[in-house]
């Protein structure tokens, strides 16, 4: 009698069995690395426009001030607490130096006019960054008197901003020769909840 060699149809169909798990496996693995990265991808992408969000708002309330001589903490720049834009229409609470606040208001002299603008960052879950468009004043402290143009400059799913006017000095970009008294911190956390900041100098307030 002749032996019979090769694989059975059983040896066949376990490997086939073997291998349509091991195939499974891999696709599981590589669909999970990619969730990951994708999703990493879209948090590094956040974080680096929250950042940069920051840095934007900074650089424009260092105009405060800019041109009024004895420029002053809650005469030409204000902070709010609790404050809503509703319309063209400011509300809120004047918060003390120190305090954390989401709305601020500053004053600059544009040619022969004072003008105010500022940032509102609404508390959630609205959220989200508007912009008050520069308008004739007689200074911040008028903030809930004008009639505010906006613009959203960041969305819904911008983390709570809140901005501190703090009493201290400090030197703008490192200039020994010119020392401000205060200094204005743009706080708001990133896609891991770790705090993320961004300082400026009011140059203007001597």
């Amino acid at each position: 009698m002749n032996d019979q060699r090769g694989m059975s149809l059983v040896s066949l169909m376990v490997g086939l069995v073997v291998s349509l798990v091991a195939t499974v496996g891999l696709l599981s693995v590589y669909r999970n690395t990619l969730q990951v990265t994708t999703v990493a991808m879209k948090s590094g992408t956040n974080d680096s426009q929250l950042a940069s969000l920051l840095l934007r708002t900074g650089a424009s309330i260092e105009d405060a001030g800019y041109g009024i001589a004895g420029a002053s903490f809650g005469t030409q720049v204000v902070t709010l607490s609790g404050a809503v834009l509703n319309g063209t229409t400011l509300t809120g609470t004047v918060a003390t130096a120190g305090t954390a606040a989401n709305a601020i208001v500053w004053a600059t002299l544009n040619g022969a006019t004072i003008q105010c603008a500022g940032f509102v960052a609404p508390p959630l879950p609205t959220g989200g960054v508007i912009y008050l468009q520069p308008t004739a004043c007689a200074n911040a402290a008028s903030w809930s008197t004008l009639a505010w143009t906006s613009t959203t400059v960041a969305g819904q799913s911008t983390a709570p901003i809140s901005f501190t006017v703090t009493q201290q000095t400090c030197e703008p970009y490192g200039i020994t020769a010119t020392t401000a008294k205060y200094l204005v911190t743009i706080s708001s956390t990133d896609s891991i909840g770790a705090t993320v900041s961004s300082q400026q100098c009011l140059m203007n307030f001597q």
